[in-house]
């Protein structure tokens, strides 16, 4: 699985809370921290990455910083104290972290080249 995937859970699973389908435990604040957990892992692993190959200063640097924000942002959409979430801002959110997941791709097929 790649981290990718979990992120893509996570939009699944605020569905399944808003429908009332989550397990009762789970609500937004509860997936926000697992969320951020694993963007923390993803970045600490991309960081890793973009030190190794001595890429600070690169595009890929800024395009992988660029993903980090996107995935950080979406968590500005949901109302961790009502347990509600914009659905608007959400979809809207999840379009950014797509087009910057492409960004991210296309700098690092342009490594490999």
């Amino acid at each position: 699985m790649t981290y990718r995937d979990v992120f893509v859970e996570y939009f699944k699973t605020m569905n399944l809370i808003e429908r009332g389908e989550a397990l009762t435990y789970e609500n937004y604040s509860r997936l926000a921290d697992n969320y951020v957990y694993n963007i923390k892992n993803f970045i600490k692993l991309g960081n890793s990455y973009i030190s190794k190959y001595n890429l600070e200063d690169s595009k890929m640097y800024d395009s992988l910083n660029n993903y980090f924000v996107a995935l950080i942002d979406a968590l500005n959409y949901l109302d961790y104290e009502n347990n509600v979430v914009n659905k608007l801002q959400v979809a809207r959110a999840r379009s950014v972290i797509r087009d910057r997941e492409m960004d991210f791709m296309n700098e690092v097929h342009s490594y490999i080249r």
